[in-house]
């Protein structure tokens, strides 16, 4: 099973490679150290989104907010630096801005008791309805030159910025993949009254999952001022469904426990790889969009299936279990009864295990 689950990581990274290949037959410049780097540079921001909503989609939810999450943390952070505020104070407070409101966005899905998109619909509304009161309509400009230095910073040829965002892609892998509360996140994806009965709080999980999408989303806003060197209301506008779209392409499940952070990096590398690709092999930009839904529609037929398949092992692994229950009839009711609870509990906790796979 772990194997399966690696295989869709797999699958993304081969999609990159043979993009690549195949572009480069075409115009060998694609594969040149420079435009490299720019699609590293180009996609630091819908990585950090993919990531974020990656805990959302895996505790079966869906936060269509980010973009605007991203744009009322970076505005209130802007704001600061033309004031003159120190650069690291600034950094840190668009992060923690951005993971309040994702908090906020938690909250009402939970003690709302409202459907995530239905609820994230309406808070993006609100987050932008803010933002332009805040900018009544105008950019934010005149960022200090110190601060939109950092998107023209390299190292060893690679921008800081992409080495900031893998990292912190990175470290939220390891939370998710390597300690108690991640796999709980799993948990409350893939079964969330089995997770409750054995004791995981998944209101909390929940909440937890979209404080960490805004917390991503306010590191975008990060990147977004550093390379542009102003923001407006309009920032990061439709890159929600972007940021939904790299984590699927990238093996996260929408319907939950299954994915990770570095495939939704993959799925963001592909998606701006492809978006380059088409403009250095001269397709027209309005068909960008559409390559892109079209490659969207693929993952999720291809997710279906595999999540097909996954249930009907399941199935047949439960029916394997009644079998030999049915066979130790002489046992008596007190270890057949036995027997049916730990299969109940190995059937709620199947997803923290595929989720450690990931």
């Amino acid at each position: 099973m772990k194997a399966l689950f690696k295989r869709r990581e797999m699958i993304t990274l081969v999609g990159i490679i043979l993009l690549a290949v195949v572009v480069t037959l075409f115009n060998t410049s694609f594969v040149t150290p420079y435009n490299l780097s720019r699609i590293a540079n180009s996609s630091v921001m819908l990585l950090l989104l993919a990531a974020g909503v990656t805990p959302v989609i895996i505790t079966r939810n869906i936060d269509v907010s980010v973009g605007a999450v991203l744009v009322l943390s970076g505005i209130l952070g802007a704001r600061m630096l033309v004031s003159g505020t120190p650069t690291v104070l600034v950094i840190l407070f668009i992060a923690l801005m951005g993971a309040l409101v994702g908090a906020l966005n938690g909250a009402v899905v939970v003690y709302g008791h409202v459907p995530s998109i239905v609820a994230t619909l309406g808070t993006m509304s609100i987050y932008r309805g803010t933002s332009f009161l805040i900018t009544g309509g105008y950019s934010i400009e005149n960022i200090p030159p110190g601060y939109s230095k950092l998107g023209r910073e390299a190292v060893l040829g690679i921008p800081v910025l992409v080495i900031g965002g893998v990292v912190a892609v990175f470290l939220l892998a390891l939370f998710m993949r390597r300690t108690r509360t991640g796999r709980h996140l799993y948990a409350t994806g893939g079964n969330a009254e089995g997770a409750h009965l054995i004791g995981i709080n998944t209101n909390l999980m929940t909440i937890l999952a979209f404080t960490m999408s805004g917390l991503f989303a306010g590191l975008a806003a990060v990147v977004f001022i550093a390379q542009v060197g102003s923001i407006s209301n309009q920032a990061g506008v439709g890159m929600e469904m972007s940021a939904i779209a790299a984590a699927v392409i990238g093996g996260v499940a929408l319907t939950g426990g299954v994915g990770s952070a570095i495939g939704a990096l993959l799925g963001a590398i592909f998606i701006t790889a492809a978006t380059s690709a088409m403009q250095f092999m001269g397709v027209p930009g309005f068909w960008s969009n559409a390559v892109i839904g079209a490659i969207l529609l693929i993952a999720l037929f291809a997710d279906a299936q595999v999540r097909k398949r996954i249930d009907k092992q399941k199935l047949e692994e439960k029916y394997r279990r009644v079998a030999a229950a049915n066979e130790q009839l002489d046992a008596g009711p007190g270890r057949i009864a036995d027997d049916v609870v730990a299969d109940t509990a190995s059937s709620d906790l199947v997803s923290v295990s595929e989720g450690e796979g990931r």
